[in-house]
């Protein structure tokens, strides 16, 4: 065995060889309220662009300015919050 071998400490990369996993346990996501504050924002800016796209066909007129306001603020902070979500979910927790 060489030093390569053996676990560094504080390595939260490496697997703990001590403790075996189990299929029940799971890791919890640690920031579900961020994914669900994302999905919600990009859902109701979506919400607003199909709206947006069907109003002049159902009204036979323009669609107001406030679909167009809200599907341009809803949709990109939603993504941008679920791309935090993904970034911040790769890191390792603090030990």
């Amino acid at each position: 065995m060489t030093s390569d071998d053996r676990r560094p400490a504080g390595d939260p990369w490496t697997p703990d060889t001590a403790a075996p996993a189990r299929a029940h346990d799971a890791p919890t996501p640690r920031r579900r309220g961020l994914f669900v504050t994302a999905l919600v924002i990009f859902a109701i800016g979506v919400a607003f662009t199909v709206a947006a796209a069907l109003t002049p066909f159902v009204l036979g007129r323009d669609a107001p300015t406030v679909l167009y306001l809200g599907a341009m603020l809803f949709t990109p902070v939603g993504f941008l919050l679920g791309l935090l979500y993904a970034i911040l979910g790769s890191r390792p927790p603090k030990v």
